[in-house]
């Protein structure tokens, strides 16, 4: 029976970060999906048969977040290696569906993207383009980790991949970059108001309720987003309230 190789999950680590190639609203990623998957294609199917069966699981429709794809394409390629049935299979893949799209949107859209965005954009403020730049690497460094954890972790673990799912690291990550939001959240403000203080009555109490917001969304981990548009509306219905005075 043909073995996966390390170069082989090299080569479906490479074509993940094409994982949405050819989505559609039908398929969704499941084109992409399944080309990550052709090398093992030809190594593990050689009559043409089984290349019609291996296409046929596979281009069903499919789709999760991109940067944790790799925890379903690693699993699934530990099933094909082990010559589970299709019909486990496709049922194996589609129950992945919910858990990695909820867990991937939760970490990357909400927490990671929107922390690393008020930190670019402080630095940005600061040090002018630079601050795009680490905005850039930091994010891309970390997805470029989180596709090669999926992929590891889901081959190793095979059906079990739930279970790293279900593990502490998500949960802690999740919640320590909610809080650094929610301190660069407060920083950004700190620096924004801290030249307009003295420039009219509303300000020193706009900026004091503003810091503690980003306070309370650090120790209560709310969500930066929420954080800062309170903070938005809070100064504009100060302004507000001034002129109508």
């Amino acid at each position: 029976m043909e073995k996966i190789s390390r170069l082989d999950l090299l080569r479906l680590y490479l074509r993940s970060f094409f994982v949405q190639t050819g989505w559609n609203f039908e398929r969704m990623m499941a084109f992409g999906f399944t080309w990550i998957l052709l090398p093992l294609m030809e190594k593990l199917c050689p009559a043409k048969e089984e290349k019609e069966k291996f296409l046929r699981r596979h281009l069903s429709s499919f789709n999760a977040n991109p940067y944790l794809a790799t925890y379903a394409v690693g699993a699934v390629a530990k099933l094909e290696e082990t010559r589970v049935s299709s019909e486990k299979i496709s049922r194996f893949r589609d129950s992945l569906r919910g858990p990695l799209g909820a867990l991937g949107d939760n970490l990357i859209w909400v927490n990671v993207r929107s922390a690393l965005l008020i930190l670019g954009i402080i630095l940005a403020s600061t040090v002018g383009a630079l601050g795009v730049v680490v905005f850039w690497l930091l994010y891309n460094i970390y997805q470029v980790y989180l596709r090669g954890r999926g992929l590891t972790k889901g081959y190793a673990l095979g059906s079990n991949v739930a279970s790293d799912l279900r593990s502490r690291y998500y949960p802690q990550m999740i919640k320590w970059i909610s809080r650094m939001g929610a301190v660069f959240l407060g920083l950004f403000f700190l620096l924004k108001l801290n030249d307009r203080i003295s420039e009219g009555a509303e300000n020193p109490i706009v900026f004091v309720v503003i810091v503690f917001l980003s306070i309370l969304g650090f120790r209560k981990n709310i969500n930066p987003n929420y954080v800062l548009l309170a903070g938005v509306l809070f100064y504009l219905l100060a302004r507000w309230t001034i002129l109508l005075v």
